[in-house]
């Protein structure tokens, strides 16, 4: 039985296809009496139900303390009052139940994914709400995931894509909280206290500053009882402050580390748009163009098809709480480097000049026609309903995306990438040993 059901979440997890994908997707939205904003989408056709909760509670939080966030979203849920450790994980398992959690710079984020039987269902939701709202920081846990998360900060010294990706960051936020990695330096998870994890928990994991998403087989009115009951055990607290807004760069700044490789890994970039920017989709759909549709795009074009200098090239838009950036990035043979680097910068500003008729408009019908897929599924819907309600987006962003890119023309794509990229002013990191 316990295979059977673990099968069948697989299965459904990978096949579901939900009738919201070509009827558009119904997003209903309320607050718990504690504050907690809610989205829920109704999905009957199977058995299943998603849930996923985000706090504003990621690495930009952190303040000097690098990777704090990171460290405490790793021991939520590891030990409650009345559960150890291993006692989770087989309830878990035996339950069929997939629990998770992640964290970034702007959130932290946990989900449930299980069946809507009743011998199943409540179990499962017991025990998420649990693990949520009651963990327990064991020291001997602690001790050994800050092992752990050192071990793969020491990993990441020695690997120069992620050496390239921290210096990007660094560089181009300064002192803005984006700055520094998600899971901090050897240094400042060295210095983490058991008492610092418990102390970030009770300030940001609070109902006030959650958005819980509902997906699945459930009524409205069985959402708003999960809704009211998950959070229940956590204070109401208050939402922290605003982030800063980033300050764009005044001038270029180009960052070279020395690193024994055969390969230079490039990232080149500045400060993009925030969630909610209404320039954000003549900006994406160039982006689609310029580097982000994989052998479709111009990048890959020019880098890879014409000069053979890359495997994989491309660009993207990370739109943030506040404005997260935009880059391009590959990597190359040492002596082929500045060469690619000088192909990106012509194949951008060729771009900001004229786009091509046939080769717009095959873009667009790529994006529109692609979209159906991307709501095909619960686990895609209840992301995408978590990113409304966490950045306060339109609730009809689903339903309106493909029909502002089907509205764009070339004119609007140009005068949006003119307004906000400027290719004066980028940063550009080079890991390896460019010749």
């Amino acid at each position: 039985m316990k295979r059977f059901t673990a099968l069948l979440i697989v299965c459904v997890g990978t096949l579901l296809f939900s009738v919201q994908a070509s009827a558009g997707v119904d997003i209903k939205t309320w607050q718990t009496s504690q504050g907690s904003k809610v989205m829920y989408v109704h999905s009957p056709e199977l058995p299943m139900l998603d849930i996923e909760v985000a706090f504003d509670a990621g690495s930009a939080r952190d303040g000097k303390q690098w990777g704090l966030a990171s460290l405490t979203t790793t021991l939520i849920g590891t030990q409650t009052p009345t559960m150890s450790e291993e006692e989770i994980s087989q309830k878990t398992n035996a339950l069929g139940a997939k629990i998770g959690g992640g964290v970034d710079r702007d959130m932290a984020n946990f989900s449930l994914r299980t069946l809507t039987r009743e011998s199943i269902f409540k179990p499962s939701l017991e025990l998420f709400k649990e693990s949520l709202t009651q963990s327990v920081f064991n020291p001997d846990i602690f001790n050994r995931e800050r092992q752990r998360l050192l071990v793969a900060l020491k990993q990441q010294q020695k690997n120069p894509s992620e050496i390239a990706r921290n210096e990007f960051w660094e560089k181009l936020y300064g002192n803005h909280p984006y700055a520094h990695p998600v899971s901090g330096s050897v240094e400042t998870v060295k210095a983490l206290k058991l008492e610092d994890l418990q102390s970030f928990y009770k300030r940001y994991f609070v109902a006030s500053n959650a958005t819980i998403s509902i997906v699945g087989n459930v009524t409205m009115k069985e959402a708003k009882a999960i809704s009211e009951n998950l959070l229940q055990s956590l204070p109401k607290g208050e939402k922290p402050a605003a982030l800063p807004e980033p300050q764009p760069l005044k001038a270029a700044m180009r960052s070279v580390i020395e690193f024994d490789s055969s390969q230079t890994y490039f990232r080149q970039g500045q400060i993009g748009v925030k969630r909610g920017d209404p320039d954000y989709y003549a900006l994406f759909l160039g982006n689609h163009l310029l580097g982000g549709s994989g052998f479709g795009s111009l990048l890959m074009e020019e880098v890879r098809e014409k000069r053979g200098l890359v495997y994989s090239v491309g660009s993207g838009f990370a739109p943030m709480r506040v404005a997260g950036p935009w880059l391009s990035y590959l990597s190359t043979k040492n002596e082929s480097a500045k060469e690619a680097e000088k192909v990106v910068g012509d194949t951008l500003e060729a771009f900001m000049k004229s786009i091509d008729d046939k080769h717009f408009q095959a873009i667009k019908d790529n994006l529109i026609g692609g979209f159906p897929l991307r709501i095909d599924s619960n686990g895609k819907i209840i992301g995408y309903i978590s990113m409304i309600g966490f950045y306060g987006l339109p609730l009809d962003y689903l339903e309106q995306f493909p029909k502002i890119i089907e509205s764009l023309s070339k004119e609007d794509v140009l005068k949006a990438w003119k307004k906000h990229i400027h290719p004066d002013k980028m940063v550009t990191v080079m890991v390896g040993q460019p010749t």
